[in-house]
């Protein structure tokens, strides 16, 4: 089945008896499994949260000597390979298929994380693509490429853990809390420290976001997580809260004051994943709460991660509500790709806008 005409199915699913189309459509889960034959065929799934229904797609696999997906960003599916070519794979267009120049960086081991600026589509001329890798002296720096550029351009600075674009700035994350600004407006790349280092046991030990609010406030939300182990002695991540910080001014400076506010994501839901986390308005949207985080549980072990798979037989699917800090619990059959493509569930948002 198409990818367009499973997200316009679901798009209207979702406003199926409401009055308006204009609320954006709820971000897709994106699957892969081995279909068994000899040849070992990918199968590319996507599982609708508002009809609760997982569609086989047989119209679009990401293209070339893929070995590992990194996420998506504004629709855009984003795949590596082996050479360190990035490749930006938009499914709900004709002509979504943006190749990159290769990472060029002495001793790159690996690719953490890509993002977009815009969407290519809406700027074409006028977007970044930036990138989170690890290299053998310093762990997760910067790099990014515009549209015309020859190459990738290197931030110097290690230790980023998460990045966003917002107005007009990216807001880099660092390991213990401190946040930084990237201007890359003008010919040389300025990076200003905006708080400081913020010593956290919780942001040390768990897997921290930096996320824009709908109100435009900078949020990091630290994921509280433990290790059980199934039944077959096998060990795995279980998310067991979320903590909540807001980026304002105390005492003359900027830093990440703890938020009590119970409503702090208001009418809107949190998508979180590993590739970028989005923002939706949850009111006219069926099967999405307000106020609410969606998210996955993965096992959260290094190696497993590296490696793209995990041992579980289903992926736990959770909204954890911050009004009230209570979870509800949904289970995607796990779908477990072939060794050429290796994917974690990914969030992806369909970039068409109810047409």
């Amino acid at each position: 089945m198409p990818w367009h005409a499973i997200a316009l199915e679901n798009y209207y699913g979702e406003r199926r008896h409401k009055l308006s189309l204009q609320q954006p459509p709820l971000p897709l889960l994106f699957l892969t499994h081995t279909v068994p034959s000899e040849e070992g065929e990918i199968t590319i799934g996507i599982h609708s949260i508002s009809q609760n229904k997982t569609f086989e797609l047989n119209s679009f696999i990401p293209s070339g000597n893929h070995d590992k997906c990194l996420g998506s960003s504004h629709g855009w599916l984003i795949t590596v390979d082996y050479n360190y070519v990035i490749t930006l794979s938009n499914p709900f267009c004709s002509n979504g298929i943006i190749c990159l120049p290769p990472i060029l960086h002495i001793n790159l081991l690996h690719i953490r994380k890509v993002i977009l600026s815009d969407d290519p589509i809406v700027a074409s001329d006028d977007y970044t693509v930036m990138v989170i890798y690890a290299d053998g002296l310093c762990p997760n720096e910067l790099g990014f490429i515009r549209p015309g550029d020859k190459g990738w351009t290197y931030i110097k600075n290690d230790s980023v853990m998460d990045v966003i674009f917002s107005k007009g700035l990216f807001y880099a994350l660092y390991a213990f809390g401190s946040v930084k600004t990237l201007d890359i407006s003008e010919h040389y790349p300025k990076l200003n420290k905006v708080s400081p280092t913020c010593y956290s046991s919780a942001s040390f030990r768990n897997k921290s976001y930096i996320v824009e609010s709908a109100g435009g406030d900078i949020l990091k939300f630290v994921r509280l997580s433990g290790i059980v182990y199934d039944e077959y002695f096998q060990p795995f991540g279980v998310t067991k809260g979320f903590e909540v910080s807001k980026l304002q001014v105390s005492n003359g400076e900027k830093k990440w004051v703890a938020t009590t506010d119970p409503n702090v994501l208001g009418d809107g839901a949190l998508f979180l994943g590993d590739n970028s986390s989005t923002y939706v308005p949850a009111s006219d949207v069926l099967g999405c709460h307000p106020n609410s985080i969606f998210f996955f549980d993965c096992c959260v072990l290094d190696y497993a991660l590296l490696a793209g798979v995990c041992p579980r037989t289903s992926y736990g699917m959770g909204i954890f509500y911050l009004g009230d800090g209570s979870f509800q619990w949904h289970y995607v059959p796990k779908i477990l790709s072939s060794p050429k493509l290796m994917l974690l569930p990914i969030w992806i948002k369909p970039t068409f806008q109810g047409k």
